[in-house]
């Protein structure tokens, strides 16, 4: 019988750095377990928010990596890039991070936020959302101003 989501993953500090790289190695290992098998994962995030994201990225980092030296075996940047990108993701991340036990504070879960919309809209995250507010004024025929300070 199949598990309906990989075992939580007990990520609370303690004990010395060789414990939490053997614990982030661990982490990175259920998640590509879920991944492979399509099932969520349950966090237990005490103090550890920073071990956490820095998991994640690592995961993305290899995603992107992934892609850009398949996108320069086959002669550079395809139409069906974005589909191969979103297919890297699912392949690389569980369908669902569920965190309980969270004592972040209002920037950790901003940060997570982030994160995620970067994954679901990489052409969305840039520098301070002036590319979007650009973008916007321009459909409303209307020039931005200037971001430089005199």
């Amino acid at each position: 019988k199949m598990a309906k989501f990989v075992r939580e993953f007990p990520s609370e500090k303690g004990g010395k750095t060789t414990a939490l790289q053997l614990q982030k190695r661990v982490f990175r290992k259920q998640l590509e377990l879920a991944a492979k098998w399509s099932r969520p994962v349950s966090v237990h995030c005490v103090n550890m928010h920073g071990s956490f994201m820095e998991v994640l990225r690592d995961v993305l980092r290899d995603v992107l990596s992934d892609a850009k030296r398949s996108a320069e075996a086959s002669g550079g940047m395809k139409g069906g890039d974005d589909a191969a990108y979103r297919c890297a993701l699912r392949r690389a991340f569980p369908p669902a991070i569920a965190m309980h036990s969270f004592t972040g504070t209002a920037h950790h879960a901003k940060e997570i936020l982030e994160f995620e919309k970067e994954l679901l809209h990489p052409e969305s995250v840039d520098d301070g959302g002036r590319k979007r507010r650009k973008q916007k004024l321009q459909t409303k025929g209307m020039e931005p101003q200037s971001d430089e300070r005199n």
